[in-house]
């Protein structure tokens, strides 16, 4: 295995890679874009095998990032500890005039461009797919009060707790004056 601190500009091209693949690992990754804060860089192994214009990617990727509660909106360490395989194919084989539905081998498949493979840009793809649709701090995050906007999981705040009368309080009170009108 061959190690490279610089991911940055680290791929292959297809062409490179040799019947019997190649494998790399890496340490100390935290380049995944602006959009991304790492918080404990990313370490983890790539094997590569090509098949034609195929190629199967294995690898496994562990470290965190910070991410901000949608509830509360504070901000908190998310880690990823994660295996993946994907085939990668080149972008031209790509049908973009064509509308077909994917099938369930098809959604682990990713694209490369000018038959190069650039390791931090599916690094960075594999990060963003672990990054869940509803991100919170914690299961029972508590949110922020909606008049003050105080985190409620630092405790209560001190504004008044107004109950919205129900819509159908007014049922409540038909209800309560017809058994007044039969009883009385």
């Amino acid at each position: 295995m061959e190690k490279d601190r610089s991911l940055t500009s680290w791929g292959v091209s297809v062409e490179d890679i040799p019947p019997e693949g190649l494998s790399f690992t890496f340490e100390e990754f935290s380049d995944l874009g602006e959009d991304i804060v790492v918080s404990k860089p990313f370490s983890g192994a790539l094997s590569l095998n090509k098949r034609g214009i195929e190629v199967k990617v294995t690898g496994t990727l562990k470290g965190a990032i910070v991410l901000i509660c949608d509830r509360c909106l504070a901000e908190y360490e998310f880690p990823i500890d994660l295996s993946f395989n994907l085939i990668l194919r080149p972008r031209s084989s790509l049908n973009i005039e064509e509308t077909k539905e994917l099938s369930l081998e098809e959604l682990d498949v990713s694209f490369y461009d000018d038959d190069f493979i650039a390791f931090a840009e599916l690094l960075r793809e594999e990060v963003m797919l672990a990054i869940p649709y509803k991100t919170l701090c914690r299961e029972d995050c508590k949110g922020i009060c909606q008049v003050c906007g105080k985190n409620l999981n630092e405790g209560p705040c001190n504004c008044r707790v107004f109950k919205k009368s129900s819509p159908f309080a007014i049922l409540k009170d038909l209800l309560s004056t017809s058994k007044e009108m039969e009883g009385g």
